[in-house]
This record gives C-alpha cells, sequence and structure tokens, in this order.
C-alpha cells in the first residue's frame, strides 16, 4: 500500500448526500450540511463574539482555527463566510486543517455542488486546490488575508510538527468507531500543547471516550444539546490545570521596515514576499544592478529531489516547487516539464517502485518509457526516466523585475555593506566610509557568500561551488523540447541548447574549453551523441560561483547569536531543547545552490510568516533542516572536543 494515500471516489446515497466508501459514511449531516456546521463549529467555537472581542482589543490582530478532517470544506467555507460578516475581523484569519484522505478535484467539485456551496468561494478552493502530495499546502482568499493551509498526511504524525498557537480547534473527523486515530488520546494532547490559554474547541461526538480524552489534554468539556437528530456534542475550553509551555505570542515590531542585503534571486524575491504583506523593504545590491554573481544565469530550473523515504531534502523540494508554481511573480505559461532519464535498467526498477511506495500523482511524477520520453523530450533518447510536468527552466531576470517591481520595494543599487550594527528598534548598515546605507526593524542577509561575515558567524558551513555552462547550437543535438535530468543538466534557450553546469571548487570566473568539454561529455552519455562535434562552434555559457551549505540544505531563517550561545555553550550541550540565543530582527535567506529558484519562492513565504508569527507553512522537521542555528550545536560540539 502507498505511503499516502488520497481518497478513493466519493459516491452519493440515497438522499444525494456525499458519503466516504473509506470510511461508510456520510460527509456531512443529512440535516444540513452548512447550518450543522455554523451551529457545531462556528457557534460552537464561539467565534463571531470572539472576534468581536479581539477586534475591539487587537484590531490588527489575527487568529487561528486548527481543523481536524477537512472532507469537502464546508467548515472552512463556513467559517470565511461568518468572517466577512463580522467585517473581515480579525485583520488575518489563519485556517489550518488536516486530512489524511484528501479528494481528488472533481470528486470536491461535485461534493461541493451537490451541498449548493457559494459558487465564488467554492471556485476559488477549486482553483487553488493542490494536487494530493503529502505535506502542507497554502491557499490564500481576500488578498491573503486569509490563509487556509491544507496539511495533508496522517493527524497523528503530522499534528505534533505543527507550529502554531491556535484559538480555536474543529474536530471533524468520522466517527472515533470508524476513525479512530482522529480521536486518539495522544493526538488530542498534542491539540492541547498547540493551544492558546482560553482556546476554545467544537465537535459534533459526544463519545465519553471523547469527553474523557479531551479533559486529559487540558481542556474543561461541556456537553450541549446536538444539531438536528443528534442528542448531544461536545465544546470545550483551553485551560489546564497544570503549567506546561506556553504557546508562542505574536511577535511585535516596533516598525514594518526591512533591508535586505543582496537583490540576486534570494533577496528579490524575499523583499517581494514582505512587501506583499504591506512592509517597506529597501534592497542594498553592492553591484551596480540585480541578479550579478550566482544569480547571473540564462536559465535557472526547477531541482526538485525525490527519494524512496521521501527525506527532508525531497519534502522541502516538493514544497518549494509549489510555492514557486503559485508565485505571483513568475510567468503564465505551460511548463516546459523535466525529464529525469533512468541510468540503467537498474534505476529504472528503483525508480518504480519508489513511486508505488510514494503513491504520487501522475501530475506529479510518472515514469515514462524509452519512445514516451523521446516524445516528451523532442529527441530520440536510449533510455526512458520520470517525467515531471510541473517543472520548467526560466530566465530569473523575469521574475526578479516583478519581484522588484512589487508595490514597496526600493531598490538601492551600488551600495556594499560593510557592517551592520544592532540600533534601538532595529538594525543599521553601513557602507565602509561609514555612511549610514539603511535602517529597519528587520534585516535580512541574501548575500550568499558575504552573510556569514554580516552575521560575525563562526559557525556557518558554507562551500564556494565554481559552475560553468555550455552553449551548444540546437540543430546540433536536436529540437530539445523539455529540461534534462542526470547525469548532465540540458534545457533548451531559444535556438540553443544550456548543458551543464560543471560543479567544482574552481577560482576563477574565467571561461574553460576543458569544463565545456566535460559538459558536452556527459551529455553525451546520457542521450547519446557525439559529444566532440558538439563542441565545434559550442561556447561557454556563464560562469559563477554559488554557495552551498555542507548538508545541501538551504539557510533560511531567524539567525543565531553567537556570542550569547558561546557563553551558554555548557547548558546548551547539555539540555538539547533549550533554544539557541538568536539575534533579534536578523534573518538569512542564502546557500540556496543550484535551487536557487526554489529556494527563493521558499523564502519568500516562509521568511515573512516566521517574522510576523504566523502558523508555520512547513512541519517542525523541516524547519530544523533549514535552521541557520543548525551549525551552531556542531560548533559547540566541536570546541568542546578540542
Amino acid at each position: 500500500m502507498p505511503a499516502f494515500a488520497p481518497h478513493p471516489p466519493l459516491v452519493f446515497d440515497e438522499s444525494g448526500t456525499p458519503t466516504s466508501t473509506l470510511y461508510r459514511d456520510v460527509f456531512r449531516s443529512r440535516a444540513g450540511a452548512w447550518a450543522e456546521s455554523r451551529a457545531v463549529f462556528v457557534e460552537g467555537c464561539a467565534l463571531p463574539q470572539r472576534w468581536d472581542e479581539l477586534g475591539r482589543q487587537r484590531p490588527h490582530a489575527s487568529f487561528t482555527v486548527l481543523e481536524l478532517g477537512f472532507g469537502l470544506g464546508v467548515n472552512f467555507l463556513a467559517t470565511l463566510q461568518a468572517w466577512r460578516e463580522r467585517g473581515a475581523s480579525p485583520a488575518r484569519l489563519h485556517y489550518v486543517s488536516v486530512e489524511a484522505h484528501p479528494l481528488g478535484l472533481d470528486d470536491l467539485r461535485r461534493g461541493l455542488d451537490a451541498l449548493g456551496a457559494a459558487p465564488g468561494d467554492a471556485r476559488r478552493l477549486l482553483e487553488q486546490w493542490p494536487a494530493a502530495l503529502p505535506g502542507m499546502h497554502r491557499v490564500v482568499f481576500e488578498a491573503e488575508a486569509v490563509t487556509l493551509t491544507l496539511c495533508f498526511g496522517d493527524a497523528p504524525a503530522l499534528v505534533p510538527k505543527l507550529r502554531l498557537a491556535a484559538d480555536a480547534f474543529f474536530l471533524d473527523g468520522f466517527a472515533p468507531a470508524r476513525n479512530p486515530r482522529m480521536w486518539d488520546p495522544a493526538l488530542l494532547r498534542a491539540l492541547g500543547r498547540l493551544a492558546r490559554p482560553g482556546a476554545t474547541l467544537a465537535t459534533w461526538s459526544a463519545a465519553g471516550a471523547v469527553r474523557e480524552a479531551l479533559a486529559g489534554a487540558g481542556f474543561e468539556v461541556e456537553r450541549v444539546a446536538g444539531y438536528a437528530d443528534k442528542r448531544h456534542r461536545l465544546r470545550a475550553r483551553h485551560a489546564p490545570r497544570w503549567r506546561g509551555a506556553r504557546a508562542p505570542e505574536p511577535s511585535h515590531w516596533p516598525a514594518r521596515t526591512v533591508l535586505v542585503v543582496g537583490a540576486g534571486l534570494a533577496g528579490t524575491a524575499t523583499a517581494a514576499g514582505f512587501a506583499r504583506r504591506g512592509w517597506e523593504v529597501t534592497v542594498l545590491e553592492a553591484a551596480a544592478g540585480p541578479l550579478r554573481g550566482g544569480s547571473a544565469q540564462p536559465l535557472c530550473a526547477d531541482h526538485p529531489h525525490l527519494s524512496p523515504d521521501d527525506n527532508p531534502l525531497a519534502r522541502l523540494s516538493r514544497a518549494a516547487l509549489e510555492w514557486r508554481l503559485h508565485d505571483p511573480a513568475m510567468p503564465a505559461r505551460t511548463p516546459l516539464g523535466k525529464l529525469l532519464l533512468d541510468a540503467d535498467e537498474r534505476e529504472t526498477a528503483r525508480r518504480a517502485a519508489m513511486l508505488s511506495r510514494l503513491g504520487f500523482p501522475d501530475t506529479f511524477a510518472r515514469q515514462l518509457t524509452p519512445d514516451e520520453a523521446s516524445d516528451a523530450a523532442g529527441l530520440r533518447l536510449p533510455r526512458g526516466g520520470l517525467w515531471l510536468p510541473g517543472c520548467d527552466a526560466l530566465d530569473p531576470a523575469e521574475p526578479a523585475r516583478a519581484w522588484l517591481a512589487t508595490p514597496g520595494v526600493t531598490l538601492r543599487t551600488g551600495s556594499p555593506v560593510a557592517s551592520l550594527e544592532p540600533v534601538p528598534g532595529g538594525w543599521r548598515a553601513r557602507a565602509a566610509d561609514e555612511r549610514v546605507l539603511g535602517e529597519a526593524a528587520i534585516t535580512i542577509l541574501a548575500n550568499a557568500g558575504d552573510a556569514a561575515r554580516l552575521a560575525a558567524s563562526g559557525s556557518l558551513a558554507l562551500r564556494r561551488v565554481r559552475g560553468q555552462g555550455t552553449l551548444v547550437a540546437r540543430e546540433r543535438i536536436g529540437a530539445l523540447r523539455t529540461v534534462l535530468g542526470g547525469d548532465a543538466y540540458a534545457a533548451p534557450l531559444g535556438d540553443m541548447i544550456l548543458a551543464g553546469a560543471s560543479y567544482d571548487d574552481g577560482e576563477s570566473l574565467e571561461p574553460s574549453r576543458e569544463v565545456d568539454a566535460a559538459n558536452l561529455r556527459r551529455l553525451a552519455r546520457m542521450i547519446g551523441g557525439d559529444a566532440a562535434a558538439w563542441l565545434e562552434g559550442a561556447r561557454s555559457g556563464p560562469v559563477g560561483h554559488r554557495y552551498a551549505s555542507t548538508d545541501r540544505m538551504p539557510v533560511i531563517g531567524q539567525l543565531p547569536d553567537e556570542a550569547a550561545a558561546l557563553r551558554e555553550a555548557a547548558a546548551l550541550l547539555r539540555n538539547d531543547r533549550l533554544p539557541v540565543p538568536r539575534a533579534s530582527g536578523l534573518f538569512g535567506a542564502f546557500a540556496f545552490g543550484s535551487r536557487g529558484l526554489l529556494w527563493s519562492a521558499l523564502a519568500a513565504g516562509l521568511l515573512p510568516a516566521l517574522v510576523e508569527g504566523d502558523p508555520m507553512p512547513l512541519e517542525a522537521d523541516l524547519l530544523r533542516a533549514l535552521d541557520p542555528a543548525r551549525f551552531v550545536r556542531r560548533m559547540l560540539r566541536r570546541r568542546a572536543r578540542d
């Protein structure tokens, strides 16, 4: 059985009610889906009253609902409508929903039609409905004032990985007798650990075991009259009798201003991500224009990673691809797709086993035979491969221009930052002659190899990599129409094909004919052909230095305060649960290696969420894999051994 499985096709009972064949139960009450949702969940959690009170006390605050069991999305759509009725207050509404078996797009459409969903909201949900892939998926409404985060996967495994503080909980799984995992006491205790003080909870169930489990999770539980033909239901308030870890409070900054150091892909994307949320952003670039250094490429391709165990790099790059595809700066076009060619028959078999185990839909990844692969690529290939239809290769200048044109973004070129200093309310950037280049509450270091110097970091483990591409006339190789990957990389670029790129420790940025020959030899081994003949008339493509971390993961997040960490080294080494001290207001987005396009889109969504204290759009283990502070404990252990 696949590790992850979407819901089987929807069926309808004799009354026309959508029914689950997996759990042998109806999705919604036959007495009226919308009225039930309003009565049991929206009113059961006292959302209108709580929103009114929040609006009076903190008019710019946000509110988070965590739901178990998205199903047809009725509770989300009912909550969205109730939020509108209160004058779009609170200012930001976060709705996080966990669903083990998401419906396919056609079934979701049929179900919403049968229930009479509001056409506009249903259409927006359907337009953004993600593929059935495990992980977290973001859907936005009302100009991003309302964010729906869909968490596809097993609730007992996913909920402990969520990083959020919930104001309300909707428990809407199928009946405990039919779906016991959704009501497991350990899962409900995990919900309690995510609750803000006074968080409310509602469910249609009144089972005694559910009442006991909720009480054990710190909720004061009340049994009230049920909806329609149900005798009882439960509502509750989080009021534990013990002291536990407090849910994080929303962040407050003295001003909504950001300095971004570096105008490559990372800096321009991150600047736009903040500006879209209403921040005033100044981008400081040392060179005479944006996209210099490692970002100065004619094409940037998507390079998602796939692995049989769906490891953190695979999950992160898959999430990043989804963020990139939905970034408003991306050109509206059909992606080229990417073909990862099989090296041999053993790799073909391994990939078949991987796809069978992971259960990914064909819209994300599927295997192609040699004939199918040749048809997709536009040239005759010796082997088949893995087809990723959502991938693309873009001129990075196009999204960068759009990112920099986002209202609220100001670019200052010819502004090399020599030093950063903390000041009351933020950070100040100075030039070498001590001129002040900018000051803001938040500073983002997106300047690749120079980030460690400005951050005064001795822990960051970065590697500088020289890359060189090679340009070959398309007529020499064939009418390539997709991106190729494997032992080599190739993508169409007008009447040329860009091949490469090298990955070495070279210092020189001068083009090398030897590197061109090596690039073409690798491509010839992969697709067949005469590399020596291709080299005649070929020319060197761009040469640049990229920076990558030694663990292959990007660096995205709040930077550590290493001086404080060194002072607290003994305690940090004794207790891995102690948080690493952080530099207030200082964040990083660098070490993107050859995945600049993917990691930039991820940083543009993740960093504003971190800064504003939103529910995190990634699981906790993935956040740790990105965290700049991951290198600090390694540094402390090395120092302790020495």
